[in-house]
């Protein structure tokens, strides 16, 4: 590619999960080809052609896509719209739906009363104690009233439905009272089996568990009575409907923090990492050293039965737990932005070494990148970059940035920052060395060039900075004629050869022009009559052949292959 080349035309495709550059083109009309050719391979699932621009007379750069084919990313069964809906008969109410609809109606009411809605629907004393305080119940029904979509109805008329269904239930519940078994002692054997043959059998279940866990007092109490119950040899019924109330249990935003242990607001990577791990059935893979809490007998047994999949409603509840974590607009760490989008990542990874259903690391990659995006934000990094003085920090402060960060977008945003910095005339005298002696500037430059190159930036992005910063190198070159001053030395050309190679191997050279010329004089000392005599010539018999590989290490060691007359 043409170092004057200022557009391009990148060709991205997606095999599983993530996007990969697979071609780079100049012209559009070959991008767009070449683009219809691979996509009909039927390689991949996704393939995006991206035109990145670069004007010279702004220094900004621009990223367009024009070309897409495929999903960017499945439909995942997770994905909720979290609306309201409305109950319209009694069987309605006890739907997954419509306990989460009462959650989301009732949330704060639950949460102060310590209880889910499948107790509030399995006991009465509940129900009564909502019923007598009209105004929790009457809102609760006026807002799922406003949803319906019944144009015939007044929301008065839907209003007076929803009540009917409501006492409905409770009649329902008053006429099975004499028939829900005692959970005696929590034997839930003698229960289960009572209830084997009946068409109810899970309503009354529930209700008996409700019953036997209402005289405790605190969640955490709650939570602990339900987790005994588990078994591998329940009916699935049963452990359906103890995985019902777990799940509901963990709805409640303090109870987890009191299962894994005190959460700090001031660094919460340690609970993200934790939560990671129990959502996935892993808590027990936890290394010790590096986690303070000791889990409990029923975190562990919560998590040994997530990870035999025997909860997928409790693992449901701490995904979306772990979702909302992530995305919540407290800091992760007040450690700094860097250490931040390190949290970030570290779960990401985390999730990659645990997860695999593609579906779930997808959200989890979409939520992790976009809480990363109002991190990296212009004012976030403005601010960071007005307190370093040094460009070359600011510039490795960013490069820094980079490596935490995740999402091509945040990339681009990072990268959009250190052009700028490169061309501000008062940075000038700095990346040429005109502040201390030039030719400690060189390898400053040149460790800068490779941090670029090793980064995922868009091609065009590591193109221009590289070829900014070797513009600095080469000016360097050009005021302090070292190369110049090397030939001019009166030492043999093997020792003017040995002194260029070492400066290379010490990287004062940037790649592009400036390696090119010292390479280029390298090569003309190499290949003059009798260079590898005149390396050893000087030296003891037993001495040359240890000589010999010496060179041949700083050859190496300085990037340079053996000339082709040697």
């Amino acid at each position: 590619m043409s170092i004057t080349q200022r557009t391009h035309y990148e060709i991205l495709v997606k095999e599983v999960r993530t996007w990969a550059i697979l071609e780079v083109r100049n012209a559009r009309a070959d991008a767009l080809k070449l683009a219809e050719e691979i996509w009909k391979s039927e390689k991949y699932i996704g393939l995006r052609v991206i035109k990145e621009q670069f004007d010279q007379e702004t220094n900004e750069f621009s990223s367009v896509e024009i070309f897409n084919r495929g999903m960017n990313r499945k439909e995942s069964k997770y994905d909720k719209s979290g609306s309201i809906t409305p109950c319209l008969g009694p069987n309605d109410l006890y739907s997954i739906d419509g306990r989460k609809s009462i959650w989301d109606l009732l949330s704060n009411t639950l949460i102060t009363w310590q209880i889910t809605p499948t107790e509030l629907l399995h006991n009465l004393e509940h129900y009564y104690k909502l019923y007598n305080d009209t105004t929790k119940l009457q809102d609760a029904v006026q807002r799922t009233a406003v949803t319906f979509e019944d144009e015939q109805n007044s929301i008065q008329s839907r209003m007076q439905k929803l009540y009917k269904v409501v006492e409905l239930a409770v009649t329902i519940l008053k006429q099975t009272q004499e028939t829900i078994p005692a959970l005696e002692a929590g034997k839930l054997n003698p229960v289960i089996q009572s209830l084997s043959e009946k068409s109810n059998r899970t309503f009354l279940l529930l209700s008996s568990i409700a019953n036997y866990i209402k005289p405790t007092l605190t969640l955490s109490d709650k939570f602990g009575r339900i987790i005994v119950l588990l078994s591998v040899s329940r009916p699935n019924w049963a452990m359906q409907a103890l995985d019902q109330l777990l799940a509901e249990f963990l709805l409640h935003p303090s109870l987890l923090i009191q299962l894994l242990g005190v959460r700090s607001d001031s660094d919460r990577g340690q609970f993200l990492s934790q939560l990671t791990y129990l959502q996935n059935g892993s808590l027990n893979l936890v290394d010790a050293s590096n986690h303070s809490a000791k889990f409990s007998d029923d975190v562990l047994r919560l998590n040994s039965f997530i990870s035999d999949k025997k909860l997928p409603a409790t693992r449901h509840v701490l995904i979306n737990r772990l979702k909302k974590e992530i995305d919540e607009p407290k800091p992760i760490s007040d450690k700094g932005l860097s250490i931040q989008l390190e949290k970030l990542k570290s779960i990401q990874t985390l999730l990659e070494s645990l997860e695999t259903e593609e579906h779930i690391l997808e959200d989890f990659e979409e939520v992790i990148n976009i809480r990363m995006g109002r991190l990296i934000n212009s004012q976030i990094i403005g601010e960071l970059l007005y307190e370093i003085e040094c460009p070359f920090e600011q510039i490795h402060m960013l490069l820094e940035l980079e490596e935490h960060s995740l999402g091509a977008s945040n990339k681009r945003t990072i990268a959009n920052f250190i052009f700028p910095i490169l061309s501000r005339p008062d940075y000038e005298a700095t990346f040429m060395g005109l502040n201390e002696n030039p030719l400690l500037c060189m390898p400053k430059l040149t460790r800068l060039q490779t941090q670029v190159l090793k980064t995922d930036f868009s091609e065009m992005h590591r193109r221009k900075i590289s070829e900014k910063l070797d513009m600095f190198c080469q000016t360097i070159m050009d005021n302090t004629q070292i190369l110049k001053k090397v030939h001019q030395l009166n030492i043999k050309i093997q020792d003017k050869a040995i002194k260029l190679l070492n400066m290379l191997a010490d990287n004062y050279f940037t790649d592009g022009d400036c390696r090119d010329q010292a390479e280029k004089q390298v090569r003309l000392y190499m290949k003059q009559p009798n260079f590898t005599e005149g390396l050893i010539i000087d030296l003891p018999a037993p001495e040359r052949p240890i000589a010999l590989l010496d060179f041949r290490a700083l050859l190496e060691q300085a990037g340079i292959n053996k000339p082709d007359d040697e």
